[in-house]
């Protein structure tokens, strides 16, 4: 293992049933900068984040943290890693600051220290006037913003992030990206995942690119579109 890898996948296998989903799997997350993980609709990418995040295990292969197999230190890397689902984990009957309040608890952090945090991810996903509402009466865009903050209210060392942009509309997503690279610019890692390139590939410093199981590319957006697009043709009719 390099002294750059942050997080290894070390030729990860994963199946349901006959349904093999990841194949013999490997891949290098550097420290730095926003790691993207692209492919079509059920290549993986789901099940590749909740194996990195230990919430489930592989048939075979590993995933190691900074050289530490995470499946067996899985207490101590609850505490490193946030993770927003494409489900979502907010609870709609509560308001926007007692989700906050309930996932800072499980983590069984301080009372001082949960104030202290709520102000400071209200600012972040600016949400301070909208502390008192309940979740399920929030916007698409603001009820997603929640759940990311609900993600980070341990402040993880990493936040993993599951196609945070599904079902928006431009302007939302344009919104929440430029969110999320402040995320990584507090000093927050983030990996992400989505299945447009020209979404993702703005705020991206690497990309990964999975098809059948296994990684295809990897490489930064320029030196992936170099490779798959300087023998584009365009015809005009």
């Amino acid at each position: 293992m390099s002294k750059e890898d942050f997080i290894r996948v070390d030729a990860v296998t994963k199946s349901f049933g006959k349904n093999v989903v990841l194949n013999g799997l490997s891949l290098s997350i550097p420290y730095q900068g926003i790691f993207g993980i692209m492919g079509l609709s059920g290549c993986g990418k789901t099940t590749l984040l909740n194996l990195i995040v230990g919430f489930w295990e592989p048939d075979s292969g590993s995933v190691y943290y900074n050289g530490i197999n995470i499946r067996e230190h899985q207490h101590i890397m609850n505490q490193l890693f946030g993770f927003a689902t494409q489900a979502g984990s907010v609870y709609p009957k509560l308001t926007v600051e007692e989700n906050l309040r309930y996932f800072a608890r499980l983590y069984n952090m301080k009372r001082k220290e949960i104030n202290a945090r709520i102000e400071e991810l209200l600012t972040l996903v600016e949400l301070q006037d909208a502390r008192h509402i309940l979740a399920g009466e929030l916007s698409t865009g603001m009820y997603r913003r929640l759940d990311i903050a609900c993600s980070m209210i341990h402040n993880p060392k990493v936040l993993i992030l599951d196609e945070p942009t599904g079902n928006l509309d431009p302007v939302l997503r344009k919104k929440l990206m430029a969110l999320i690279k402040r995320i990584d610019d507090s000093g927050t890692k983030v990996i992400i995942t989505s299945h447009l390139l020209g979404e993702i590939e703005k705020i991206c410093d690497t990309l990964a690119i999975i098809h059948h199981g296994k990684v295809l590319e990897m490489g930064s957006p320029n030196e992936l579109k170099d490779k798959y697009t300087r023998d584009q043709v365009i015809k005009i009719e």
